[in-house]
């Protein structure tokens, strides 16, 4: 059950993988009844989970507007190939899609996995980590880009 928050004349809705996500230019319009007004993401929701901030930490809730991994995080990315970033303690790890760390926190950034290898910034120098948290290209490059068809 979701509840209004505020009116507007611009809203905004988007539907993807069953779940609508609305909200204003400047804020959510709508929220989980038995939760506090809060952000939700603005993009598709990969996984069925969509990232939500509530009471300054991201969380993410699922099709049913349940809260599935608590509100804890500083930052949090979107799920990408099973995993998605996550900061906290001020360090950049992934969780899946229970909210368990697959790659523990311990990068300054951090990308969202593309091809089975995420960017991470380690000693202000991005690399490339694999799933299981392995170095896959060892941080030496002063910028760096998802990998996107091979490339």
């Amino acid at each position: 059950m979701r509840r209004r928050i505020m009116s507007t004349r611009r809203a905004w809705a988007v539907f993807s993988s069953g779940m609508l996500l609305a909200g204003l230019a400047m804020g959510t319009t709508f929220a989980p009844r038995e939760s506090e007004p809060g952000l939700v993401q603005r993009r598709a929701a990969p996984l069925g989970l969509a990232r939500v901030k509530l009471s300054g930490k991201w969380g993410y809730i699922d099709r049913t507007g349940r809260i599935v991994i608590n509100p804890q995080f500083e930052e949090a990315g979107d799920f990408s190939e099973g995993l998605a970033r996550v900061k906290t303690g001020g360090k950049w790890g992934y969780i899946d899609r229970t909210g368990r760390f697959l790659i523990n926190p311990q990068f300054e950034e951090a990308g969202d996995f593309s091809q089975g290898l995420a960017r991470v910034k380690l000693g202000g120098k991005w690399g490339y980590v694999d799933r299981r948290g392995e170095l896959a290209i060892s941080p030496q490059f002063s910028e760096a880009s998802d990998f996107s068809r091979s490339l």
